[in-house]
């Protein structure tokens, strides 16, 4: 009997308020489980549009890929007057890869753009251009120097290619 005594004795005072306190408590846990349960529905809303968001992006970069890779394929042997070019992904992720122009001017090995003459770098970057118009119009274009690295017969090719897209957009040389 003597443990016991000492034993509420040591306990104190029996704290009237503890029920309401409990109460209260219980209140602000349900209030913080809701919470809890908001911003976890709200993390897998978030999850869902972002892989939403990567296959409908992964979709249209394919296809607009494919559509400026056919557009150069068909553009850079009109203004070279031969040879062929592509784009090529240079990565394992679509949304994460590099893109490299890969261009053969009639008479001359398969290379990377950096590797031709600055002639031959302007006409592979004016037909990749177009191919993006041809993709993309905008409403005006300015081509600074471009002739610069360009022969009479270049000339004359980007000239007659520049035709085809007036309707399109408006130049300046």
């Amino acid at each position: 009997l003597l443990t016991v005594q000492a034993d509420l004795q040591r306990l104190g005072q029996v704290n009237l308020a503890a029920i309401d306190e409990l109460a209260e408590q219980t209140e602000r846990k349900t209030w913080l489980d809701a919470q809890w349960q908001d911003l976890t529905d709200a993390l897998t809303t978030l999850e869902e549009a972002m892989r939403k968001i990567d296959r409908e992006t992964r979709s249209r970069f394919e296809a607009t890929f494919e559509l400026i890779n056919n557009g150069l394929k068909e553009k850079f042997p009109r203004l070279f007057g031969g040879g062929h070019a592509y784009l090529e992904l240079v990565g394992d992720d679509v949304l994460s890869a590099g893109v490299a122009v890969m261009a053969r001017p009639p008479g001359k090995q398969l290379q990377s753009i950096s590797l031709l003459s600055g002639g031959e770098q302007t006409m592979t970057a004016v037909a990749l251009l177009f191919s993006i118009y041809q993709v993309k119009p905008s409403p005006f274009c300015v081509l600074d120097e471009l002739d610069a690295p360009l022969d009479e017969s270049n000339i004359n090719r980007f000239v007659r290619i520049l035709k085809r897209f007036l309707g399109h957009s408006q130049f300046v040389i």
